[in-house]
């Protein structure tokens, strides 16, 4: 068994698919909601930055911070090649170090249901509420648990970088909504001119019903909802927050 983290150009690869939506979402939010000429954004568990460095390139600020040194390495690689700077630094994200105040936090596509714990969920949402300046954005994605409405249990998608293809099965292997646990199985296959495999990893992921949301944001009310969105990432299209919602983009505010 291997931790997919553990190979960051594959990783990469397949998380780079199909992010435009969510990358233009994020340049117009942070470009929206600041008054600076040159936002500065913090991504925790940033991994191998794949929405940093093109958010970089457009003029944003960036700093990022991850527990996977692999990752983290790959990302000062990447930077490197390109020429640009970031602050990458080795961090976790409960209670991690706040070198500045930032106008705007980004965590998508389940990243915060790595917090197994409900306390330490808790506490990242305090300490992301005392990283952002006044009135910074902090944009929240995340899949719930929808109530009456059937959960894909199996999700497919093909990557491609040159002569790497890395297609991505991601199975739902167990659901236990009482100890809120779902555990996932991720295979990813791997080919190139010269070779196949195949490598896979299992990890749990912390549920959320959109009472159990609503009652950890609670915890930290200087965090406001401003508006909701769900994974078309469409501005001109804010949704309302409702149990049969899948999956949600939070746009919170502090007051």
């Amino acid at each position: 068994m291997h931790n997919w983290y553990d190979f960051p150009t594959y990783y990469d690869v397949s998380f780079s698919y199909d992010m435009r939506d969510e990358l233009v979402f994020l340049k117009k939010i942070f470009k929206k909601y600041s008054n600076s000429p040159k936002p500065k954004l913090l991504e925790p568990a940033c991994g191998t930055g794949r929405l940093m460095i093109p958010l970089i390139q457009e003029g944003f600020d960036c700093s990022g911070f991850d527990l996977n040194k692999n990752a983290l390495l790959y990302l000062k690689q990447k930077l490197n090649r390109r020429k640009i700077h970031a602050n990458i630094f080795y961090d976790n994200m409960i209670n991690f170090r706040i070198h500045k105040k930032y106008d705007g936090i980004y965590c998508t596509v389940d990243t915060f249901r790595h917090l197994l714990k409900e306390n330490d969920a808790k506490q990242h949402l305090i300490t992301a509420k005392n990283a952002l300046k006044k009135h910074g954005i902090y944009v929240l994605g995340l899949h719930l648990i929808p109530k009456d409405k059937k959960i894909d249990k199996v999700t497919r998608w093909t990557a491609k970088r040159g002569r790497l293809t890395v297609k991505t099965i991601m199975s739902m292997v167990k659901l236990d909504k009482d100890k809120r646990r779902e555990t996932l199985r991720v295979e990813l296959k791997i080919k190139t001119n010269n070779q196949n495999n195949t490598f896979t990893s299992i990890y749990q992921l912390r549920t959320y019903t959109l009472f159990q949301l609503k009652k950890i944001l609670r915890n930290v009310p200087e965090l406001e909802i401003i508006n909701v969105y769900n994974e078309y990432y469409d501005l001109s299209n804010p949704i309302t927050l409702n149990s049969g919602i899948d999956y949600a983009v939070i746009l919170l505010r502090k007051n």
